[in-house]
């Protein structure tokens, strides 16, 4: 169906007014946020396949002059990445168009691409809202779990034990289990990641910030010195497109420490005017391809609250 005069009365009434839209005129678009957390990454295929292999597992002892143990290198886990289509259509008819006395018609195209950039802004959040669920890494279970299966043997977690609300506690817990449970595929640990991002909703920003940032330990009226703030580096990320109140996520600051990946197949692209030949309507669209998530739990840690 065309955009008709009929549609939008105050285009053409030749009323003298001011038109105004709340975005853009009163509120102003949310920044991107998730292009500061997940590796952005261009695809030229239909999906991306991700292998991950499990490294030699230890050394063994050995007597003189005996063989020696033997080792390979095998496949880990794999990921595919399956690009999603999305789109958005506008037609108007030529009437409208030439008796739009605003420019308001014409101007489809920013907000075709508005609509296309907080799609993939909601789709960037859903990994971590479905991250103790439905969101599940290539070994099976969900993304933020205390048993990630390792190919190696054995299991490791990225979330509490017992799940809690953020707090000096919790989060001096997570860092712990950080230090403890950040393993490869053949059980090794890895070296404790010292700078991260705390990403939360918009009911945790201040407290994570009397958390983080305070001198003193917070919630006491002790003058110890604040370990949290002391023994790391810190961001704050607040992103009111996270659903769950009382969720907390750490995330490595350098994504080169975490699987957290966006493919773009096809960027935000707005194709050029067309008309319909049978009724001269201009017709705009926007198209883009992606596609997001994790393949690998490492580097991310998660609790969904108490």
């Amino acid at each position: 169906m065309a955009q008709t005069r009929g549609i939008f009365d105050a285009l053409n009434d030749n009323v003298d007014k001011t038109l105004q839209a709340i975005m853009k005129d009163r509120l102003q678009e949310l920044p991107r946020i998730y292009t500061g957390i997940f590796n952005i990454k261009t695809s030229d295929r239909k999906f991306e396949r991700v292998v991950t292999y499990v490294p030699f597992g230890d050394t063994q002892a050995k007597g003189e002059g005996e063989v020696y143990a033997q080792d390979f290198l095998r496949q880990g886990n794999t990921k595919d990445f399956t690009h999603t289509e999305n789109g958005l259509k506008f037609e108007v008819t030529q009437t409208a168009l030439e008796d739009d006395a605003e420019n308001i018609l014409s101007r489809a195209g920013d907000w075709l691409a508005f609509s296309a950039r907080y799609v993939e802004e909601g789709r960037a959040a859903n990994p971590f809202n479905n991250g103790f669920t439905t969101e599940t890494t290539p070994d099976g279970v969900a993304l933020f779990s205390t048993a990630h299966v390792l190919k190696g043997g054995g299991t490791a977690k990225n979330t509490l034990s017992t799940a809690a609300d953020l707090s000096a506690t919790s989060l001096t817990q997570a860092l712990i289990d950080l230090q403890t449970d950040q393993k490869d595929e053949a059980g090794h640990l890895a070296n404790p990641v010292n700078s991260w991002t705390l990403y939360i909703p918009p009911h945790l920003e201040f407290l994570a910030d009397r958390l983080l940032n305070s001198v003193a330990l917070p919630g006491s009226a002790d003058n110890d010195r604040n370990p949290i703030k002391a023994r790391r580096s810190w961001e704050i990320v607040v992103n009111p497109r996270l659903t769950d109140p009382d969720a907390w996520f750490l995330v490595a600051s350098s994504k080169g420490n975490h699987a957290g990946t966006f493919y773009r197949r096809v960027p935000i692209t707005l194709d050029p005017m067309a008309k319909d030949p049978h009724t001269n309507n201009r017709i705009f669209k926007v198209r883009h391809r992606f596609s997001v998530g994790f393949w690998a739990w490492q580097g991310v840690f998660g609790s969904p609250g108490a």
